[in-house]
């Protein structure tokens, strides 16, 4: 209960920038107003605010620059809705099953990646793990570890799973953050997302599962534990 009360503020920011949008008040590649404006102006704190900018700049919607503050990425204002409808939505499901539905997504699309990418993927892919090793220990780690694996959810070439990962994504990251579930050692995440990139680029789909399970390993216990009554088949060995 006290989760649902403490998520009106933030979905109330997020339904004024949705309204804003679809009024065409601020068009893509404009500016947002200051955190402390709309923290003034929807009588909100800051921290709901900057959550709410946090959750929309996760699915691609907004984009922050330091020192330049936040603009609407450059979509139309139908994919836009669509995208902030989703981002509402989503909060309906338990966190237990996000999980599993992400781990199925994740084999299928690591497996698609490696007989898809294209010469451009595998530079953008090898971009957004530069990224995230160089950010690895500042608070930009759960962005950026999205950003790489949305990288390689666009090279699977199959925009369904690639944007049912990013609805469903996000939500789970914040975990990552909260309970700090992905306390794996440095070296051992970056070695394991090392081998998902050198399978891709050998297009080499074998072993992919076993990668995905083991990388999402300290994931997928946590969510078995916090699993609310009994989960039929809440096995990842009949994948």
């Amino acid at each position: 209960m006290k989760d649902e009360i403490n998520s009106q503020p933030v979905k109330h920011v997020i339904e004024h920038i949705k309204k804003q949008i679809s009024e065409r008040q601020i068009l893509p590649g404009e500016r947002l107003p200051s955190e402390r404006k709309l923290s003034e102006l929807l009588k909100v704190s800051r921290s709901h605010v900057r959550e709410a900018l946090q959750k929309l700049e996760l699915y691609g919607i907004v984009k922050t620059y330091p020192q330049s503050g936040t603009v609407v990425s450059e979509f139309s204002k139908d994919q836009l809705d669509t995208m902030i409808t989703d981002a509402l939505k989503i909060s309906r499901y338990d966190f237990s099953s996000l999980v599993y539905v992400r781990v199925l997504l994740e084999i299928e699309v690591c497996k698609l990646c490696a007989i898809n990418r294209t010469e451009e993927d595998l530079k953008n892919i090898e971009n957004t793990l530069v990224e995230l090793e160089e950010k690895f220990d500042t608070d930009l780690r759960v962005e950026k570890d999205f950003a790489f694996h949305q990288a390689i959810a666009q090279g699977g070439h199959n925009p369904v799973i690639s944007s049912l990962l990013l609805i469903i994504t996000p939500d789970i990251l914040k975990y990552y953050q909260k309970y700090k579930v992905c306390a794996v050692p440095q070296k051992t995440v970056h070695a394991e997302h090392r081998e998902m990139l050198q399978k891709i680029k050998d297009r080499d789909k074998e072993g992919m599962k076993e990668l995905v399970l083991r990388h999402l390993a300290n994931l997928i216990d946590f969510a078995k534990m916090s699993a609310k009554g009994d989960i039929p088949e809440f096995e990842y060995g009949h994948i």
